[in-house]
């Protein structure tokens, strides 16, 4: 199989970065240096929020101007995309209800502007084998008025598309970076595939520890409770987004033809590489450099405000309204 992959809502190209293992930037042409075999055919990236779109120029700096689009999503024909293996975007957590529109013929469609159904458009039209995404992990509770629905109605549309899926949330501060951050990744694949095959060969609760994202970032070894819901009772996305009552999916699952299994899994933690550690080995290279990452007194008060939870008291104004 070739490794070429597109990558939605590019942002500044963290997927590629880290698919590609780019820890260098060559000096001579600020290009990024790419030590994986993945070929990026096309990327797309638009802010709509702002004329200067930082985070497009920041890609195209690194990686070139013919590797990234900066046209809107809605407005790309899918199928001028290229083909790939491999779909990959960290898209916006929104609000995924859905309707039926006004018109009979043109069926069920997604709320308008939310950007999975681009996702599900090009999936539609270039029929990727392999797709992998990431948002944030309240998307496996929200809304709030109908916990789990969101995620729900993307699994239907997978599952109507002909895809497998398995997901996990992982805290980066799991696997030794010095943040909290949690993030759900979302593995999709075609049923037809040689990794569905072998998917569904094995037993339903070993799968937890051998699909792909909990072999990456390991679980401990334990007997875990699965959760059981079966989506092939809906008849449609339509029915999920009006019907689903069977509340928030768990940090780590699957679903196969319909059917997910799912529970609150236990990372196998690493030792965090901490600032601490930096600064040690900083100034056992270069004393200099220690100072780099120390805040000066003066500025200790901003950068609490800057990193903390920036909670501001409201206070009322009185308005007089004249007649």
């Amino acid at each position: 199989m070739e490794l070429k992959v597109v990558e939605l809502f590019a942002g500044v190209g963290g997927f590629r970065v880290g698919l590609n293992k780019i820890t260098d930037i060559n000096t001579d042409t600020e290009k990024a240096v790419e030590k994986g075999n993945w070929d990026f055919v096309w990327a797309n990236q638009y802010e709509p929020s702002t004329k200067v779109q930082h985070a497009f120029n920041c890609y195209i700096t690194r990686f070139g101007e013919d590797s990234c689009s900066n046209l809107d999503i809605n407005k790309v024909d899918k199928s001028t995309i290229p083909n790939h293996s491999l779909l990959v975007g960290g898209f916006p957590c929104q609000d995924y209800s859905v309707a039926r529109s006004l018109s009979n013929e043109q069926g069920i469609e997604g709320k308008k502007g939310v950007l999975f159904w681009d996702i599900k458009d090009v999936l539609k039209e270039k029929k990727s084998p392999f797709v992998l995404l990431e948002n944030v992990d309240r998307l496996l509770k929200s809304p709030a008025s109908m916990r789990g629905r969101d995620f729900s109605v993307m699994l239907k549309t997978f599952d109507t598309l002909g895809y497998h899926v398995s997901w996990r949330v992982i805290n980066a501060a799991d696997y030794g970076m010095p943040q909290r951050r949690k993030r759900i990744f979302i593995f999709a694949f075609k049923k037809e595939s040689k990794y569905a095959n072998w998917f569904k060969d094995q037993a339903i609760d070993e799968l937890l520890y051998s699909n792909l994202l909990n072999k990456t970032f390991p679980i401990k070894e334990k007997k875990y409770v699965l959760n059981e819901i079966d989506l092939n009772k809906y008849d449609n996305i339509l029915d999920i987004s009006d019907n689903f009552r069977e509340g928030k999916f768990l940090t780590s699952g699957y679903m196969i033809d319909g059917i997910v299994y799912h529970t609150d899994i236990e990372p196998l933690t690493e030792k965090v590489y901490s600032l601490k550690m930096i600064l040690k080995k900083a100034e056992k290279f270069n004393p200099k450099d220690k100072k780099e990452y120390i805040v000066e007194d003066e500025k200790l008060d901003k950068w609490k405000y800057l990193k903390g939870s920036k909670r501001i008291e409201r206070i009322a104004q009185n308005v007089t309204h004249q007649q």
